[in-house]
């Protein structure tokens, strides 16, 4: 290891443990140990324009971003990998590496003995399953990942760091892998919409699942559950933090042309839109104000301005500089936004950490506040219709 690349590991442990990433010394000893750049030989860097250009060690920027706490991109659409010969392209990012301090925060609430046969859901480019087996050891790690390019790629970096590396499966995350079950412990580093059923099943009594939820409006819905029965719950997580979906979940898409064509019904605002990412009630509205995306947009001339929409052509636009909002379609969306935001109001404005889950056997999903018996609503899987 070169004196400068000892620099930026250095640089990248102190800037995690600063930030309270790194208060469990064993995670800041794998984080030391296991190297990122050996799983990011190149990646794609954002550009002004909304494009990707693929970068490796040659650029300049390289070893500073890869010893940062920065998520990183490593695949447009499904099947485009980071060549920096390959100039600009446009696409949508399917696969990347986590943001080492999500990656952190996630690790360190598995609360592992040292023991733990654990089952990791995405196993991206490699370093999560990298960091679980220096913590655990390879041969109680499973991950898996349903793109076969990235696990052949995981595969081969996970050899180039160790002689013995953990099993790196192909498959649906949704179905995890019964296999090596039972499993102690369960980390999803991709999003999902629900609580997927093989999950539960093959997690022991007692065992521990941390997992992002999916929601198009966003949230941040990380949750710590543990399984008890067929069932598991527990409460979210007090930081927010996001993954990419599984492939097989439905993103609403964004149909901006054809609502700039459409002229809804105005009214003044109760709320600005800045409450969709406020960071306790954005939680409650994104778990809550179902199957709705946003974009920010600005017309030539005019205001700033959030759009939602939803599948069946519903749609509403906030201008904050105006207090107006413009709404169309069978759902009024922003009703249905400062609803939810009035009851997480009413119940003293909790923060995010005090709102729970519950998963039942059958498939059922609860949420509740401080304790299960106080439920807030039931079944966070399907959008419900508010009016008024």
């Amino acid at each position: 290891m070169t004196e400068e690349l000892s620099d930026y590991i250095a640089q990248f442990l102190a800037g995690l443990e600063a930030d309270g990433y790194l208060s469990d010394p064993l995670w800041k000893k794998a984080f030391g140990a296991v190297p990122r750049h050996v799983f990011l030989p190149s990646f794609f860097l954002s550009l002004p324009d909304g494009r990707w250009q693929a970068i490796d060690t040659t650029h300049p920027a390289y070893w500073r971003m890869v010893y940062s706490n920065t998520t990183l991109t490593t695949q447009l659409d499904g099947a485009v990998g980071p060549d920096p010969e390959d100039g600009a392209l446009s696409g949508t990012p399917t696969s990347s590496s986590t943001q080492p301090g999500l990656m952190a925060l996630m690790l360190d609430s598995l609360r592992l003995s040292g023991r733990d046969r654990v089952l990791e859901i995405g196993t991206g480019t490699g370093y999560n399953a990298a960091l679980l087996a220096h913590r655990v050891g390879a041969r109680n790690v499973t991950s898996v990942e349903v793109d076969p390019g990235v696990a052949k790629l995981a595969r081969q970096r996970l050899a180039s760091v160790a002689g013995d590396w953990p099993s790196v499966v192909t498959t649906s995350g949704e179905q995890g892998w019964r296999d090596n079950g039972p499993y102690d412990r369960l980390i999803a580093t991709v999003s999902v919409p629900a609580v997927p059923p093989a999950w539960l099943a093959q997690v022991r009594d007692g065992g521990v699942i941390v997992l992002s939820l999916w929601r198009d409006l966003g949230g941040g819905p990380l949750v710590r559950l543990e399984v008890n029965g067929g069932s598991a719950q527990g409460f979210f997580l007090a930081e927010a933090g996001s993954f990419m979906p599984v492939r097989a979940a439905n993103r609403v898409p964004t149909a901006l042309s054809t609502a700039l064509k459409q002229t809804g019904t105005s009214r003044q605002t109760r709320y600005p839109s800045t409450v969709l990412h406020h960071p306790d009630a954005g939680l409650w509205l994104a778990l809550r104000v179902q199957s709705v995306n946003w974009l920010g947009f600005t017309p030539d001339g005019g205001n700033e301005q959030v759009w939602l929409f939803a599948p069946d052509g519903s749609w509403a636009v906030i201008d904050d500089i105006a207090g107006q909002v413009e709404q169309f379609g069978p759902r009024e969306l922003w009703n249905e936004v400062e609803t939810v935001y009035d009851r997480w109001r009413a119940m003293g404005a909790p923060s995010r950490d005090r709102l729970g889950l519950t998963v039942t056997d059958t498939g059922e999903h609860r949420i509740w506040l401080d304790s299960p018996g106080v439920v807030v609503w039931d079944d966070i899987s399907r959008p419900v219709a508010f009016r008024g």
